[in-house]
């Protein structure tokens, strides 16, 4: 069976080396999800794909899959971009990490999620853009949870189902992915507090349209309590830990 050619963009969210010169690649892509291609001759090649196949490129690629074969291949790679400052940057490359460990978890071969592959290019422009990269890691991860079935619910009590009140104080039990009151505390095992400024926010951050994300602002306590809670979140949503996100922690700053 003949394997027609298709392009897409997409991207790049793994690289494997395969023999002595080809390399498998792992693609988010914009028309079919994840895909898993191998470019022959790819660490030898001064022209198809040198520099090009990089974690995190931005690329628009053509390619061949056979129907009964999982692994295409990768016919062309033009750049879009190779977000530039992300590469030289610890800090950047690590939130970045963090962010492509989700994609290989939450997304699928031949499942397209246009939100999500928008809100991953979002993130990584605004890391590339030197915008402040923990509060893109928590707006990335806040919608990111929403879209794939787990938002957490910061509106009511897990128990008493009362309306989050500027009279009460609260935690967040990680288990439920739902708030709970003082006076419920003791129904709860292990939570995480939160005040009512990083309850404000993480509502907000839910709610805003995508174009306008990046007008909310995070620091401080806020910033520490929502990247907290974003991490036992998803840890616990996945059983798994994120390896990245040890690196992470030694920039986050109470």
């Amino acid at each position: 069976m003949v394997a027609h050619a298709r392009e897409t963009d997409a991207i790049v969210i793994n690289c494997l080396e395969q023999g002595e010169s080809d390399v498998i690649v792992t693609l988010f892509c914009q028309d079919v999800g994840r895909l898993s291609a191998i470019a022959k001759g790819a660490k030898k090649s001064k022209k198809r794909f040198v520099n090009k196949l990089e974690l995190f490129s931005f690329l628009h690629v053509t390619y061949q899959q056979k129907a009964n074969r999982s692994l295409a291949f990768l016919a062309e790679a033009d750049l879009h971009t190779s977000f530039l400052h992300i590469r030289k940057n610890l800090e950047l490359y690590s939130i970045a990490s963090v962010i492509r460990e989700f994609l290989l978890i939450g997304i699928r071969e031949n499942e397209p999620d246009l939100y999500i592959f928008r809100l991953s290019l979002w993130a990584l422009h605004s890391l590339d853009q030197k915008q402040p990269p923990m509060t893109i890691l928590s707006l990335f991860l806040i919608r990111f949870y929403d879209h794939v079935g787990y938002r957490p619910d910061l509106q009511t009590c897990a128990h008493c189902n009362s309306l989050v009140s500027t009279q009460n104080r609260y935690s967040f039990d990680t288990t439920s992915g739902r708030i709970v009151c003082s006076a419920c505390r003791p129904h709860l095992q292990k939570g995480l507090s939160l005040s009512h400024g990083t309850i404000k926010m993480l509502r907000s951050a839910q709610d805003q349209p995508l174009e306008r994300l990046h007008r909310l602002k995070m620091s401080g306590s806020i910033l520490y309590e929502a990247i907290l809670l974003l991490q036992s979140y998803g840890n616990q949503l996945f059983q798994r830990d994120i390896v990245s996100w040890k690196i992470v922690q030694k920039f986050l700053k109470r």
